[in-house]
């Protein structure tokens, strides 16, 4: 019996293992692994998409809606709405290249665009301005950067309160990225030339596109 409880109790304090499939978006320069219990859509996965039929949606009504608000990936199950959003900028370069203080002013800007009571700069093998926010009754985490050149925002909500849980799933997504286009800047042995205003102005229009799409948030049931 003591046997038997013990079985229990390990199997029930066991880490929860989520199976994820590798997702490879060339359209936007990047790979990056979601739970294969989710929706995925992205702009290279529609043709003769099963889920689509499924949905009761068509390809070009999708693709169509990916264009206007420049995604690139949304995913999604029941709890979770996961999004990939890209764009292209000018002599910005790659977020990895830069120093966190030269960062921080774009960060703040970001956190009082959505009203997020704090920022961070988030440096795994590259380096993304997250943060944590509500709009429009969903709890929202966000994760941007810019590879080079090309601006990212990398998001997930739901409509629930967010748990350390949920944290830790949008992390392991952030950190399963992989960037075709990032080259480091050390290998090229190129100096950083610091243009703070110019990120400040991509950014801000990055989050200008991303808030209408959340103002027209399309949840499972229309993408």
């Amino acid at each position: 019996m003591k046997k038997f409880v013990f079985s229990l109790l390990a199997i029930l304090f066991m880490p929860l293992v989520v199976s994820a499939d590798t997702i490879d978006v060339d359209s936007a320069d990047l790979s990056l692994e979601i739970p294969d219990s989710w929706y995925i859509f992205t702009r290279d996965n529609l043709d003769n998409n099963p889920d689509l039929e499924e949905l009761e949606l068509t390809e070009d009504y999708v693709m169509d809606y990916f264009l206007e608000y420049s995604i690139y990936v949304n995913a999604f199950d029941a709890d979770y709405d996961f999004y990939a959003y890209m764009s292209y900028t000018e002599d910005v370069g790659s977020l990895p290249d830069y120093y966190d203080f030269e960062l921080e002013e774009v960060a703040k800007d970001l956190m009082n665009q959505y009203g997020a009571s704090s920022y961070e700069i988030y440096d795994n093998d590259y380096k993304y301005i997250r943060i944590e926010y509500t709009s429009n009754d969903y709890y929202i985490i966000d994760y941007y950067t810019i590879i080079d050149d090309q601006s990212y925002i990398f998001s997930i909500q739901k409509t629930t309160e967010l748990t350390n849980e949920d944290r830790d799933l949008m992390e392991d997504i952030v950190d399963s990225i992989h960037f075709d286009n990032y080259v480091d800047e050390d290998s090229n042995e190129l100096m950083i030339v610091i243009v703070g205003v110019s990120l400040v102005v991509v950014l801000m229009l990055v989050v200008f596109i991303v808030s209408k799409v959340k103002d027209k948030k399309v949840s499972q049931e229309n993408v």
